[in-house]
C-alpha cells in the first residue's frame, strides 16, 4: 500500500530536522510505544522505492523452512568437491531421515 502523503506547514507543526540516515521516534506516554516516526525525506524517497521494488516483484514471503530443509541448504553448497554427495542413500542419512 503506497503512503499517503500530507504536508503541513512548519508554523502548524513544529518538527525538528532529521539528518540523513536517521529516524526520530515520538513518544508519549510510554517510551516503547511509538506515536509518529520523523525521516530525512531523502530517506522516505529511499524507502518509498523499496517498497515499489518490493511491490513489483509480486513475490509472497517464503513460508518457514522445517528443520530438514535449513540442514539441506546448510548443506547445499560444500566447498569441497570431495565432500559432494550423490547418492539417496547417503543423502537421507545426511539428514537424517
Amino acid at each position: 500500500m503506497a503512503l499517503k502523503h500530507e504536508n503541513k506547514q512548519s508554523n502548524v507543526l513544529r518538527a525538528p530536522a532529521v539528518p540523513r540516515g536517521t529516524a526520530v521516534i515520538v513518544t508519549r506516554y510510554r517510551a516503547d510505544v511509538a506515536k509518529v516516526a520523523l525521516v530525512n525525506p531523502e530517506d522516505l524517497a529511499m524507502l518509498e522505492r523499496s517498497h515499489d521494488l518490493l511491490d513489483a516483484l509480486d513475490v509472497d514471503a517464503p513460508a518457514s523452512l522445517s528443520k530438514v530443509e535449513r540442514k539441506a541448504l546448510r548443506l547445499e553448497d560444500r566447498p569441497d568437491p570431495d565432500a559432494r554427495v550423490e547418492d539417496a542413500e547417503r543423502i537421507a542419512k545426511i539428514l537424517d531421515l
